[in-house]
């Protein structure tokens, strides 16, 4: 019997040379706010500085890193006001997403959001922070790109991607299956709410997660306990 193999998706150079960025972001290689020098990249990798530039602008639109002109390219980094501020503005755009997408979503989306959200779990089990990520913003852009308004998708993954890769980068908390889990209650939300319960529960949902970042923000750098946040 001829054995049967899975197929192997074609990387290139820059995507390599992105992925084992990635790994030295999740390991703490490199944190928050230090800067990512194209040269020397080039010279540890053995890779020209083109193939290094290409894949600091990949990485540059997933959120990982800020390239500032004529400066140099840096791993993301933001304040505690500014996650606020992007945690307040991500929870009512994504409430909206949800609104919009309820009347639209089919058995086959509830599918795949359960495969999704089965996908953040199993990775939370085994510890697998960069998973966690990759799988948690995979739903969320499922869920967007769910509203049938692409403008609307297109500006929460703006806002949110570098706020995504920054909170798991620099917070040093654990990523756990029961925080994958509450996932499920907007896909139980989807299927089975009418208003005004269906808001009810998406906004509460989406708060408590912006709600824990920001506490383990605020304790990271005062030790204080945070104030409500205005979400």
């Amino acid at each position: 019997m001829r054995a049967t193999f899975t197929a192997i998706a074609p990387q290139s150079l820059s995507e390599r040379v992105a992925s084992a960025l990635k790994d030295a972001f999740f390991s703490g290689e490199l944190k928050p706010g230090d800067a990512v020098v194209e040269r020397e990249i080039a010279r540890q990798m053995k890779v020209g500085t083109p193939v290094v530039r290409e894949a600091l602008i990949a990485l540059q639109g997933q959120g990982f890193v800020r390239r500032v002109v004529n400066t140099g390219t840096y791993v993301s980094q933001f304040s505690v006001d500014e996650i606020r501020q992007l945690y307040s503005l991500r929870v009512e755009l994504e409430v909206l997403a949800f609104q919009w997408a309820r009347p639209r979503v089919t058995d086959a989306d509830l599918e795949e959001l359960r495969k999704l959200v089965a996908d953040v779990v199993q990775s939370g089990e085994r510890a697998d922070r960069r998973g966690f990520l990759e799988c948690d913003y995979e739903f969320h852009r499922y869920c967007w790109s769910l509203s049938g308004n692409m403008f609307l998708a297109e500006t929460l993954d703006r806002l949110m991607a570098p706020l995504f890769a920054f909170v798991v980068m620099a917070s040093g908390a654990p990523l756990t299956a029961s925080m994958g889990r509450e996932h499920y209650d907007l896909i139980d939300a989807l299927k089975n709410l009418e208003e005004p319960d269906f808001t009810a529960v998406v906004r509460k949902t989406l708060s408590g997660f912006a709600g824990r970042w920001l506490t383990v923000f605020q304790v990271k750098n005062d030790g204080a306990t945070p104030a409500p946040a205005t979400i």
